[in-house]
């Protein structure tokens, strides 16, 4: 993969963080109705809780980016991966629970709402950071490109949840599974990233920062 000028490891590391995140959210999505009808949960209610992570993503996502260039941008990488972590583990956590007969669909789905609305509070922070970052080390024609290949991330990751999304399912945690693996490979794109050197907190306007809305 070219660095775009970048080094090839950083640039892999911010593509890794989008392509996680769309692939987690694809393969929940994907997994979602079975579970639904497992736990006796409308399908209503299930398409509530994505409308509801949609919506406060809408309404952080320009606070974030409002905020790359003054808190850093690596600070608001590693607070958009934690929330994301942090939201497949309680979606993750809930749904086992329901899956396994020990809380009513009612308050399992109450659960995976706090989940999902997590997610769109602080996992919408990585997008305007990791965006901003490679504006601020680009140029030109290189920035366009860079940017594209970034774009393509959550592409190929909404391709890829759904397909790899039944090889994680496994005792005893079954459908609620994959949940729990794109959060630990979350984990690992977090500990790279709170490796990684420091980012450049040169101000670049980002008009587009609300891409990749959950």
């Amino acid at each position: 993969m070219n660095g775009f000028g970048l080094s090839r490891e950083r640039f892999a590391l911010l593509f890794s963080v989008m392509l996680v995140a769309a692939a987690g959210n694809t393969a929940m999505q994907s997994l979602l109705p079975a579970i639904g009808r497992d736990l006796g949960v409308a399908d209503l209610w299930v398409a509530a809780a994505f409308s509801l992570s949609a919506l406060v993503w809408v309404a952080m996502a320009p606070v974030w980016a409002h905020r790359a260039d003054r808190r850093g941008r690596r600070a608001l990488m590693r607070l958009g991966l934690t929330g994301f972590i942090v939201s497949m583990l309680i979606c993750g956590g809930a749904l086992a629970i329901g899956l396994a007969g020990l809380a009513g669909g009612s308050l399992v789905f109450a659960i995976f709402m706090v989940g999902r609305s997590t997610y769109g509070a602080f996992g919408s922070a990585s997008p305007p950071a990791v965006q901003a970052y490679i504006a601020a080390r680009t140029e030109g024609a290189e920035r366009t490109r860079a940017l594209a290949a970034l774009a393509s991330s959550f592409g190929l990751g909404t391709i890829i949840g759904p397909a790899i999304a039944p090889l994680f399912i496994f005792p005893p945690l079954g459908l609620s599974a994959p949940l729990i693996v794109f959060a630990a490979l979350s984990s690992t794109d977090f500990s790279f990233a709170a490796n990684t050197g420091g980012c450049a907190t040169t101000a670049v306007s980002m008009p587009g920062s609300r891409v990749s809305m959950p």
